[in-house]
């Protein structure tokens, strides 16, 4: 699988090395012509047309491959002899390049020779952006344009031009470091995308299984002596199903969510090298810009931590936890979740409350399942006026957690249905989110119940208990105890 992942990088490579060779012609199109012209008078013309000719010829070549493979179908490329054939060519440009070694033997001043150099930094540096998606394409461009003037350079009985030597060696590695910064932070960035592909694709993969499971368990419904002997199992598939549904629906701010740190990574990227080439850029703030690239990363896969997290299926795992910490655990979805649809939130749960002995995965699905009800419930109502409110407080032997809107507020004729499964309000639910949290609840050792609120809308309220209060022996699967913070 992951030779597969590594394969279709390459391949986005390539075509990121195709899509961006446009930008590369610049130089053999206009500088290339310049510098002639410049030269003209103090160097032989034969000399000055050969090696434009030379040049423009490899032009050519990169261009004829381009338009090559654009019209080629996607199906008949083959990732590999694309890329060497642009190695290739790429080499012989920076081969026609590195011939300016020529210009600087007959050029008459140091004058000249300077210029030259600037016009070989600038042009090393131009395809730094247009050919690092492919790393060995660069360095087949930049080695052989650089070394020859520079060792040329480096051999005079001059100071200023054994300097300028100096410097072009420096020039190059500078280039060379960045490049394989530039392709590093591209390979990541494809694969996350890449990554995020596929966890969409399991996302609908889940809506499907959690259509399997709901049939399965109308089946075991009807058969009441099989569901007291499978009621667990099934109660743990559902459970799992009901996250990735909620996972599915969530997917396309998830996507957004993931997209904004690879946005600021290539904005990072690009505000790096504009200042490389415009030889604006001190140690310092390349320093900075490449922190804020490694930050934004660090940021996106947090996120794809944070899904695969909730994403997973396991046994129940009861231990001592903080009920603040597993809403901070589930904080990012749920602010991503209400800014969807214009809802303002807020939490109330003190860090001084008492332990509980808890699945902390289960009792954030049963938060999440709450809050959604709650934002459906808003969904007509005035958006300054849409909050939501999760509450925790301690009562006695037991932590009690409220999610209260401002909706539509509930139903007398359906309020004593909300429990039962298979009945929603909602034109596509399943009407499995409450009676799932509620055994949820209930096998915790709490229970579940709803109020009206003395304004609008509905609060719904579930208690855990206590870890000091609570019976152990009543859960046969115990994890390590969370260390209370200072």
């Amino acid at each position: 699988m992951t030779d597969s992942l590594d394969r279709r990088i390459h391949a986005q490579q390539v075509c990121l090395l195709y899509a961006q060779a446009p930008m590369g012609f610049i130089p053999s199109v206009l500088i290339a012509p310049i510098l002639t012209l410049i030269l003209w008078d103090v160097i032989p013309h034969q000399v000055l047309l050969i090696w434009l000719a030379l040049l423009e010829t490899t032009l050519l070549i990169r261009i004829a491959l381009t338009v090559a493979f654009q019209r080629c179908p996607p199906v008949d490329h083959d990732p590999v002899r694309w890329a060497t054939r642009y190695i290739i060519a790429c080499a012989a440009s920076g081969v026609c390049w590195g011939g300016t070694v020529i210009l600087l033997i007959l050029s008459p001043s140091l004058v000249y020779d300077t210029l030259i150099a600037l016009i070989i930094g600038g042009v090393l540096m131009g395809g730094v952006l247009t050919m690092t998606p492919v790393l060995n394409a660069y360095l087949a461009y930049a080695l052989p344009l650089v070394l020859p003037p520079v060792l040329w350079l480096l051999l005079q009985d001059d100071l200023i031009r054994t300097t300028m030597g100096v410097t072009g060696i420096l020039y190059l590695l500078l280039a060379v470091g960045t490049a394989h910064r530039y392709h590093q932070t591209l390979t990541q960035s494809l694969r996350l995308a890449l990554s995020n592909g596929e966890l969409a694709q399991s996302f609908a993969v889940a809506k499907e299984q959690a259509e399997d499971h709901y049939q399965r368990l109308v089946e075991a419904l009807a058969q009441e002596e099989r569901l007291s002997a499978t009621a667990q199992k099934q109660q743990t598939l559902l459970a799992h199903a009901s996250r990735l549904n909620t996972l599915g629906e969530m997917a396309s701010g998830l996507v957004h969510e993931i997209n904004q740190p690879i946005t600021a990574i290539n904005l990072y990227t690009e505000a790096g090298l504009a200042r490389l080439r415009n030889q604006a850029s001190a140690p310092a703030e390349l320093r900075e810009t490449l922190e804020k690239i490694a930050a934004q990363s660090a940021r996106a896969s947090a996120i794809i931590q944070k899904i695969r997290s909730f994403a997973r299926q396991g046994k129940p795992q009861y231990a001592q936890v903080h009920v603040h910490e597993l809403l901070d655990e589930i904080a990012d979805f749920l602010n991503l979740e209400v800014r969807r649809h214009a809802i303002r939130i807020s939490y109330d749960a003190s860090p001084e409350l008492p332990l509980v002995l808890a699945d902390g995965l289960q009792v954030q699905q049963i938060i999440l399942n709450l809050v959604r009800n709650a934002i459906d419930a808003m969904s007509t109502g005035q958006r300054d006026a849409r909050i939501i409110v999760i509450s925790a407080r301690s009562d006695q032997k037991v932590v009690e957690i409220a999610v209260k809107d401002t909706g539509t507020g509930l139903d007398p004729d359906t309020v004593s249905q909300l429990l039962h499964p298979f009945f929603t309000t909602k034109p596509n639910g399943l009407g499995l989110g409450l009676p799932i949290s509620q055994t949820i609840v209930e096998a915790h050792g709490g229970r579940l119940w709803a109020t009206a609120n003395s304004g609008a809308g509905a609060t719904f309220h579930f208690t855990l208990p206590t870890a000091s209060c609570a019976d152990h022996s009543e859960y046969p699967v115990l994890s390590a105890t969370i260390n209370e913070q200072s």
